[in-house]
Parts: structure tokens; C-alpha cells; sequence
């Protein structure tokens, strides 16, 4: 896909490929159960194994539905950690950051562009105290997963462009599909493409001119979209938990059982697991997430998601008392 097609692409269709494609290469949560794992390591040299395995198998029973004996937090931590991004505060943060970092859109629960940009803002901000405040490279050496550094330097650097400001070198590098020696190459020289400031990072109007040819760059379109929103039962969510959406707008809920089990995978690779929560887990692992469900007539079929949804666990009652339930678009 070129760059002009890619800028033509609206924000519906890019949040598709975005929840299609997100897998362990951007995906923070990776870095995020790293962190969690050193965090407990480092509080048992101050309180004690009991005591930190202890109060870290309670960390751990968002991801694995309930909690771990104390000696099996990690192992139960190294099971579940795809699901960081869904069952953690900070991991649905992130998730909602990479979808801006990445393809230029806003995962908000408002289309007004000044409650998106304090949105964006807020998540942007969030993510870089959180770098400021841990000490990565102490607690997980040099080999580390990248992937939450490099989100959070991307975000600031679309964040920069967005708002007419200098770009760091290595980030305009990996929005261009180019390695850092290239746009090294790019700054110097008689035949330099980029000035820089001070600080050698380069002025926003110059990356923007280069990007715009730029066959891996997805344009910021953020202040001009409109996204899908979901009305729920109630406006509280006490007890959240993200679910895959179907276009039609069925979910993957609890009411799915059928001959003792449920259905998920695409065709040709379908498994049948008993446990809903399970379930839930292995979709959130597939590159897709695909499940079979009744239609309106009754007829069980395969349904692919498209995006997921943040719901609370009492909402899914709805869906599991009626078949035909679905998530409705708000008025807008």
C-alpha cells in the first residue's frame, strides 16, 4: 500500500488492520510483564520471598482469572502475558497509544477534536512518566523487549509533528521504513535532505515533506475522524474486561458454550476449549481473533473481530440472555 492510498484510508478501516495486526511486535504488554517479573525479584530483596510472592500472585489474577499459589506467580505471569495489553490499567493505555503511534487514529470515547487531543494527550504523557520513573535498563539489562520504548518514541514523535514541532532523527527514521545510519546520512553532506535544530532533531514541515512519499507512514487523521461508539448498558464500568467485536457487532461472551465448549480459531484451525476465560485468552493471542456464534436465525457460524471492546463483565449478561444482542453505534 503507497503512502497516497494509505492517506486516503479512513479511520473505521485503519483501526481494523490496527486490532488485525497488533501482535508481540508492538505490543508493550511484552515489556510490561518483564517489568512486573523484575518489580517482584526486586521486592523479595526487601521484604522476603513470601512476602513478595504473595502480594505478587494478587498482581497476577487479572491476567489469569485468579490467583496463582505464591510460588507460581511467574509461571502464571509467563502463561497469560498476552493478555498485559486487556487486563492491566497501563497495558489498555499503551494498546490505545500504539494504535495513534502507529496508524494515526484515536481509539477516544469522544469525537469532539479537543476532547481527542486532551485524550491523546493524557495517554501521550502518561506513557513518557512512566519511562522517566523506571529504571529499565537496572531491572532488565541491555536485552530487554524494545517494544515499549520504541511506542513511546514514536508517540512523542507523531505528537511533535502533530503540533508543528522539531522530531527526533531516530524516530522519523522508523516512520520513513529507513535505518538510523541512513537519516544520519540524510543530515550531513553537501547533499543533506534534513536540517536540525540544536538539538539535531529536525523541523516538523521538512519530516512531514519527506514522509508524504513515504511508503510506511500512516498520516495523522485523528482530528478529522470518526470512529464507531458503542453504547453500553450503564455508563460505570466497575469490573472491565475487553472482548473481541464482530462487524455485525456480536461479541465474544460467556453464552457462547455449545456441546460443553467454545469455538474459536479461524476454519481449517478451530479449538474447542470448556473455560470461557481461556477462550478469551487464546483469542487475544491469535494474530485474528475469530470465534463461531448463532446469527440472528440461530445458525452458528465464524465471525472474525474486528476491534475490542472494553466492557464490564455484567454487560456480557445481555449478550448471553439474547442471541441477538448487539453493540450499537451511538448517535452521534
Amino acid at each position: 500500500m503507497t503512502a497516497s492510498i494509505k492517506a486516503e484510508v479512513g479511520a473505521e478501516e485503519r483501526a481494523e488492520i490496527f486490532h488485525a495486526t497488533f501482535d508481540v511486535s508492538i505490543d508493550a504488554g511484552a515489556t510490561l510483564a518483564q517489568i512486573v517479573r523484575s518489580m517482584g525479584d526486586y521486592l523479595a530483596t526487601i521484604v522476603g520471598d513470601e512476602v513478595a510472592d504473595t502480594a505478587m500472585a494478587k498482581v497476577i489474577v487479572p491476567l489469569a482469572g485468579e490467583e496463582p499459589s505464591r510460588d507460581d506467580w511467574r509461571e502464571a505471569l509467563d502463561e497469560n502475558e498476552s493478555g498485559c495489553f486487556s487486563e492491566w490499567h497501563l497495558g489498555q493505555r499503551l494498546h490505545n497509544l500504539a494504535a495513534y503511534a502507529h496508524f494515526g487514529i484515536a481509539l477516544a470515547p469522544d469525537d469532539d477534536p479537543a476532547e481527542v487531543e486532551g485524550w491523546l494527550d493524557s495517554i501521550v504523557s502518561e506513557a513518557r512518566r512512566f519511562r522517566e520513573m523506571s529504571p529499565l535498563e537496572i531491572w532488565l539489562g541491555k536485552d530487554r523487549a524494545p517494544q515499549l520504548e520504541q511506542l513511546i518514541l514514536l508517540a512523542e514523535a507523531r505528537w511533535a509533528l502533530d503540533h508543528g514541532d522539531p522530531v527526533d532523527p531516530a524516530a522519523l527514521a522508523q516512520f520513513g521504513g529507513i535505518s538510523e545510519g541512513r537519516m544520519r546520512n540524510m543530515m550531513g553532506g553537501a547533499n543533506r535532505v534534513f536540517t536540525s535544530d540544536e538539538t539535531r532533531r529536525i523541523p516538523a514541515h521538512e519530516a512531514l515533506a519527506w514522509l508524504v512519499a513515504r511508503e510506511s507512514f500512516w498520516n495523522s487523521i485523528w482530528r478529522e475522524q470518526r470512529l464507531p461508539r458503542y453504547a453500553q448498558s450503564r455508563s460505570g464500568v466497575t469490573d472491565p474486561v475487553f472482548v473481541p467485536v464482530a462487524r455485525d457487532g456480536s461479541v465474544f461472551h460467556p453464552g457462547l458454550l455449545r456441546g460443553g465448549s467454545y469455538t474459536i480459531g479461524e476454519k481449517g484451525d478451530e479449538r474447542h476449549l470448556a473455560d470461557w476465560p481461556e477462550a478469551l485468552t487464546e483469542l487475544q493471542r491469535l494474530p485474528v481473533p475469530a470465534w463461531r456464534r448463532p446469527n440472528e436465525a440461530g445458525t452458528w457460524g465464524l465471525v472474525t473481530g474486528i476491534r475490542w471492546e472494553r466492557l464490564d463483565r455484567d454487560d456480557l449478561d445481555l449478550f448471553a440472555a439474547d442471541p441477538r444482542h448487539r453493540l450499537k453505534v451511538a448517535t452521534q
